[in-house]
């Protein structure tokens, strides 16, 4: 990751937060409890990753950021797009080979991917700020 020592540690711990919710909420039920859970989620981690991948993805693949720090906005946040609608699709499969009911419509689906898209771009964002250190 061609981050900062301080970076590569915040990076971790952001990581490990979304982990650790996304536990919580199956352990304790917070889905059921709280309206806003899964939507927050959705964001919290998608961002999470995008930021984790796109910093490592940096460090492989982009050059130039100085020139194009729109592109490698949208270049990192599409990562986190793809994710999203993977999650979306598992989610799908989830509720196909069980007896649950992990997707509540289409109306769901669609607030998943924005708040996923909302993630991806400050993750981006982020991203950004943080390769210019």
């Amino acid at each position: 990751m061609n981050t900062s020592q301080g970076n590569r540690g915040i990076v971790w711990i952001i990581i490990g937060v979304a982990v650790l919710a996304n536990i919580a909420g199956y352990m304790f039920n917070l889905y059921e409890q709280f309206w806003w859970f899964d939507d927050v989620l959705h964001g919290y981690t998608i961002f999470a990753i995008t930021l984790l991948l796109g910093l490592l993805a940096y460090g492989v693949v982009l050059i130039g950021h100085d020139n194009h720090p729109l592109l490698l906005v949208l270049m990192i946040a599409s990562i986190g797009l793809a994710i999203g609608g993977l999650w979306e699709v598992a989610e799908w499969a989830y509720d196909q080979t069980t007896a649950t009911n992990s997707i509540l419509g289409k109306t769901d689906t669609i607030i998943d991917l924005i708040m996923d898209s909302v993630g991806a771009l400050v993750a981006g964002f982020l991203s950004l700020g943080m390769l210019k250190h």
